[in-house]
């Protein structure tokens, strides 16, 4: 029996790993900042339309909010996949995303009767998640964190694992 372990790709793949990670994070987050801005330009544009052309907004109506909950989703599962190893962070923002996808659905059986206060506190429920997320991509305890582990696995001459995860082991018993 042989030992051997599987080495990455250079001394720094765990920290590449760790900043795409955060990147895919922002990049859902601003995504859903975005569609969220679009719906609200949507229905300032529809508000303003008079007569048959006002037809071409029933679909955006309906579309826009559930994608703005998918990609809302989307970027809680990024975010709470990116910080599974704080668990500050992971309950954190577990709980934005909970609070963006199932909020908008109890707002409007709570507020069914009044559409305007409907949309304003969906759209600050739904931008729970987004704004937890950019905020923990960007927080300092998290990057300081990530950078001492990668020094500490340089200064020891670890060349890295294709693997971070603490329940593979990092070698793989081979028969010869």
């Amino acid at each position: 029996m042989k030992s051997c372990s599987i080495p990455a790709a250079g001394r720094f793949a765990a920290g590449w790993r760790i900043a795409s990670d955060r990147v895919g994070v922002r990049v859902a987050a601003i995504l859903t900042f975005a569609l969220l801005i679009a719906y609200h330009l949507m229905r300032a544009a529809a508000a303003a339309c008079q007569g048959g052309a006002c037809d071409f907004y029933i679909p955006l109506s309906l579309l826009l909010p559930l994608l703005v909950v998918i990609a809302a989703a989307v970027t809680g599962i990024l975010a709470v996949i990116s910080a599974r190893r704080r668990p500050r962070w992971l309950i954190l923002l577990g709980t934005a995303a909970i609070v963006s996808v199932v909020g908008p659905s109890v707002l409007l059986l709570l507020l069914r009767d009044s559409p305007d206060a409907f949309v304003v506190s969906a759209t600050i429920s739904v931008a729970v998640v987004p704004l937890a997320a950019l905020i923990y991509t960007f927080s300092r305890r998290a990057s300081t964190i990530d950078s001492m582990r990668l020094g500490r696995a340089a200064a020891e001459g670890d060349e890295g694992y294709a693997h971070d995860d603490p329940s593979v082991p990092r070698s793989i018993e081979q028969d010869d």
